[in-house]
């Protein structure tokens, strides 16, 4: 949860999605079998994100980046949290 534009009220709130887990999981075969890991194991990585923004009062567009940092665990199916 961020909160986006000069205000920071209700209104300002925003989600961000997680852009950098995807190469996570498009990877996740090759991590596998390369690093002789066995399920449980985690991943992390970091990455930028950018967001194309438009403010309501004046119609500026700008664009903002972010550092966002992901973790997947891996467990195996039907194991408990």
């Amino acid at each position: 949860q961020t909160q986006v534009g000069a205000l920071s009220d209700a209104a300002s709130v925003a989600y961000l999605r997680p852009e950098t887990a995807q190469g996570i999981f498009l990877n996740f075969k090759n991590v596998l079998t390369t690093s002789r890991q066995k399920i449980p194991f985690g991943i992390a990585q970091i990455g930028k994100a950018f967001r194309n923004e438009i403010t309501p009062r004046n119609f500026i567009f700008r664009s903002r980046e972010f550092e966002q940092m992901e973790v997947e665990y891996f467990i195996p199916p039907g194991d408990e949290v």
